[in-house]
């Protein structure tokens, strides 16, 4: 019997070792299993055209994107601070008063910086993948479901947001944002190299609903629907403008959700 169970043991401890691999910390954070995606992840991305090491920041975003898909974590590129520019004459800045109201109120100390589902405050580029996949991880019971048509005549969009608990009552905001792709406009690279036709992806350009939305209190099965009128500003091309819905409360981002503007 004494034999019986010490075999046991050294099964269990055999089956311990070979179930570990010593992996170093920096790896460790690179190579995780893909999270089973149970709700959608924002990424406030804080950048700026004269900042030299954003682009790589912004390709370490477009890498994670492949991982979970561009629908499921959803990027915004916010140019803001000292290291951003807004339009002059002859040229084109993507800087905004909405994004330097963010940066100041997160206390962003410089760029390429990053906040995650408005959790875990600003991060450092090594630690969004971590972050990321940590709110994957995580469940919601939020739901939000986005439409938003563009009426080429009245240059509007019409933005239909419907949400839903599945859970306890819950109080927060509705936040809608303007993003748009394929802004060609210049971007400094290390080396003060300067690409003039550099083409920005996901760039914030304006809150729908202000700075930080609209108060609303989510019920049980009851579906919270909400419908905005918005005059597309001049300038931002339709075709690759989108609107990206977002619900959130003091413990963070609960859900989040973006969708492409389309014709009526």
């Amino acid at each position: 019997m004494e034999m019986k169970r010490l075999y046991i043991f050294l099964l269990a401890a055999v089956a311990l070792l070979t179930g570990c691999d010593s992996v170093a910390s920096d790896d460790r954070l690179i190579e995780v299993p893909a999270a089973t995606v149970q709700r959608n992840v924002l990424i406030e991305d804080f950048t700026g055209q004269r900042c030299i090491f954003c682009p790589a920041a912004t390709e370490a975003i477009t890498q994670l994107q492949a991982r979970y898909g561009d629908d499921k974590l959803i990027a915004v590129a916010i140019h803001a601070g000292p290291l951003s520019f807004k339009s002059m004459s002859g040229f084109t800045g993507l800087r905004t008063d909405a994004g330097d109201a963010y940066y100041k109120h997160w206390a962003v100390p410089n760029v390429p910086k990053a906040i995650v589902n408005r959790r875990g405050g600003v991060l450092s580029k090594d630690a969004w993948a971590g972050r990321v996949y940590d709110e994957f991880a995580r469940t919601t019971t939020v739901g939000i479901d986005l439409k938003c048509q563009y009426d080429a005549d009245k240059r509007h969009v019409e933005i239909e947001t419907d949400l839903k608990t599945l859970a306890e009552e819950m109080q927060g905001r509705l936040q809608l944002w303007l993003v748009e792709d394929g802004v060609v406009a210049p971007q400094l690279f290390p080396g003060d190299k300067l690409d003039k036709e550099y083409t920005h992806n996901h760039v914030f350009r304006a809150a729908i609903n202000g700075e930080w939305g609209a108060e609303l209190t989510l019920t049980p099965k009851k579906v919270q629907k909400e419908k905005t009128t918005y005059p597309l500003p001049d300038g931002i091309v339709p075709g690759k403008a989108w609107v990206v819905a977002f619900f959130y409360n003091d413990s963070g981002v609960l859900q989040a959700v973006r969708q492409k503007v389309s014709l009526l």
